[in-house]
């Protein structure tokens, strides 16, 4: 499946990714180039959370549903045990390894593991037969993983797993370079801005249900996001609406103890990408637009109703 020149398109999106002014914009042409440079029409970009027990979805391409916020057990399927093994993974003949997989799930469950709860469907072709998946490295810790697919069988050789492996150092690369910007950014936080009192607009109400014990954050009865980033927006909607802030600077945000950010190598600055990603996804009257390095800002097209169960 790689194309005649596979040192070319390595060249060319190294180029694109070059050009791009933020992590958010590197992970949107990562995906698009495997398509069309590479032919990988299907292709997941999936990061490590917090805690290093699970992966969840940060960009997709080819599927009906984005599936931003999807999350993978490290050791589970093709994607989970690549980054277990910190290596490459490739299979042929996925169908069997599927079925193998979800019963191994469905026993954990049976024998009081982790329900799935609110759990995101991970994007996924319905016959897939292919799949390679590669973990993104850097100074010899995970980060997260690159995968693509097929419904073919044997769809994918050593040549695709070699392109991967590049494609995912360069994500690797790329997510550690904006987390050491964005600390670097930190040292000079610029002024923060205040809206007026009365400039959101209130032609609508959206209500905003939140539950600490997880994260869980639901936007007018329909489920959102969880974790820390649906602490991250319960914190932001919050000080939009009792202190009529609109402008945010990273480093404020990651320093409240709330959001149960490790004090080391934290992954703020994904999370707030995936939360971005997941309300443009959810079509939701709430926006997240980045103002300038270590800078953003809430957008509220409705008047809101906050509620936190106990």
């Amino acid at each position: 499946m790689t194309p005649p020149d596979p040192t070319g398109a390595l060249a060319r999106l190294t180029t694109r990714l070059g050009r791009c002014p933020d992590l958010d914009t590197v992970l949107s042409t990562t995906v698009a180039g495997l398509d069309d440079l590479f032919g990988y029409v299907h292709s997941l970009v999936l990061l490590l959370d917090e805690s290093g027990e699970r992966l969840y979805t940060i960009a997709s391409h080819g599927y009906p549903s984005e599936g931003i916020g999807s999350e993978v057990r490290v050791g589970e399927g093709v994607i989970g045990m690549a980054a277990a093994r910190a290596e490459p993974m490739r299979v042929g003949n996925l169908g069997r390894m599927l079925t193998y997989a979800r019963a191994v799930r469905r026993t954990h469950e049976e024998h009081g593991g982790e329900a799935p709860g609110h759990e995101l469907a991970l994007p996924g072709l319905p016959g897939a037969e292919s799949q390679v998946a590669v973990p993104a490295m850097v100074h010899g810790l995970l980060l997260g993983v690159v995968a693509v697919e097929s419904d073919s069988q044997l769809a994918f050789g050593a040549d695709d797993e070699a392109v991967l492996s590049v494609v995912a150092g360069l994500v690797g690369a790329a997510v550690e370079l904006d987390r050491l910007l964005e600390e670097a950014a930190a040292d000079h936080p610029p002024p923060q801005s205040a809206r007026g009192p009365g400039a959101a607009p209130a032609a609508r109400t959206t209500r905003v249900r939140f539950f600490p014990q997880d994260g869980s954050t639901f936007v007018d009865g329909d489920y959102l996001i969880k974790g820390v980033a649906g602490r991250i927006l319960w914190k932001l909607l919050g000080q939009y609406q009792h202190e009529h802030r609109d402008e945010f600077t990273n480093r404020e945000v990651r320093l409240d103890p709330t959001l149960e950010l490790p004090q080391v190598r934290d992954n703020f600055e994904s999370r707030l990408i995936l939360l971005k990603r997941r309300l443009d996804e959810h079509d939701a009257p709430i926006r997240i637009e980045k103002t300038g390095r270590g800078r953003f800002r809430v957008v509220v097209d409705t008047a809101l109703v906050l509620e936190s169960t106990c």
